[in-house]
């Protein structure tokens, strides 16, 4: 075998994917001939050196591919403490090798899902570069109207950021249910849980129908299978296409902003300025902008100040009432008139 860095060995090794092995690396869980690493970009020999994974050594293993229709109630990780059902529990490897799903479904969730060892294949699946597109349908409650159809396709915000543009189709509509089929490049966790949440629909059943070429017709729930070597090419087809055509629209972008800004950048060339002009200039753009601030405010007092004609807001009308203010028993005296006061009483 020909020389690796250590993460890329360790994930083609099954022990998980390229960044969880650089993760293990830092923490110091990986010994190269009995020295203990924890730099990056770390060279190998795997037919020469020895290493070693929390005190175990590892070996390069044949790649194999599963497919898994996993049910409600069962995890997406190599193993619990807790004892729950997993979904790696439903992979029969007679060679007994250090699977790990692809990707990751709830527990509330079903349908299709990849388990493998082969880390190069799941970072290519997995990863948002690739963009290999996932297919879901969902049993919502309540009947999704088209607004907000309208929203949940433009993208709503979350506590995450706004979610991506996405494609949705109404399968059956009624005032109880909704059942809608959802096309996603990327997921995130329990991201479509979340967006329906924010339009007031409930997600009462996601299953995962498709992944690329790959389709969960005729898996039955709870079963698992091999992938063949040409399914295998299929998807790492699908995953180079996929990534080709994102690199071309990207670099499209860039040339045409290139070229819309080509003729501006011929016209005027750049003047540098000195730290002193550079930190004036600064000064200069700050204060204008805090008297710009002012303004604004000054503004908008005045502005309420004259009235509902200028823009501002009318103050409420004082309430008539029949009874008027009471009157005090005492006169107001004239102007230039003193009040009378009161003789003392002198003692006798």
């Amino acid at each position: 075998m020909a020389k690796q860095r250590l993460h890329k060995f360790l994930a083609a090794a099954g022990v998980g994917s390229r960044r969880r092995c650089e993760e293990l690396i830092a923490e110091g869980r990986v010994m190269v001939d009995g020295v203990e690493v924890r730099e990056m970009g770390v060279v190998v020999d795997p037919d020469s050196q020895v290493i070693r994974f929390d005190d175990e050594v590892v070996t390069a293993e044949k790649p194999v591919h599963f497919v898994v229709h996993k049910p409600v109630g069962y995890l997406c990780t190599s193993s619990d403490d807790w004892g729950r059902k997993t979904v790696i529990s439903l992979v029969k490897d007679r060679h007994r090798r250090r699977l790990f799903t692809v990707g990751r479904l709830d527990e509330d969730s079903e349908g299709l899902i990849f388990v493998t060892n082969d880390g190069d294949f799941a970072n290519k699946v997995a990863h948002p570069r690739y963009g290999l597109e996932k297919t879901y349908e969902l049993k919502l409650h309540g009947y999704l109207d088209d607004d907000q159809l309208d929203r949940v396709r433009k993208g709503v915000w979350l506590s995450t950021g706004k979610s991506q543009p996405m494609f949705v189709r109404i399968l059956k509509r009624s005032k109880q249910y909704t059942h809608v089929r959802v096309q996603l490049n990327e997921g995130k966790n329990r991201e479509l849980r979340r967006i329906f949440a924010k339009v007031g629909h409930a997600v009462g059943r996601l299953v995962r129908t498709r992944i690329g070429p790959m389709e969960l017709r005729g898996l039955k729930k709870g079963l698992s299978r091999r992938i063949g070597k040409a399914e295998v090419e299929a998807i790492l087809a699908a995953c180079e296409s996929n990534k080709s055509e994102g690199d071309a629209r990207t670099k499209g972008l860039r040339s045409s902003d290139s070229e819309r800004f080509a003729g501006e950048k011929a016209k005027s060339k750049p003047v540098k300025l000195s730290k002193k002009e550079a930190a004036r200039k600064k000064k200069r753009v700050v204060a204008l902008g805090r008297s710009e601030g002012r303004r604004s405010r000054a503004e908008e007092a005045q502005a309420k100040k004259r009235g509902p004609a200028a823009g501002g807001k009318k103050k409420p009308a004082r309430k008539k009432s029949g009874v008027g203010p009471k009157k005090s028993g005492f006169k107001k005296a004239p102007a230039g008139k003193k009040k009378a006061g009161r003789k003392k009483k002198g003692r006798s």
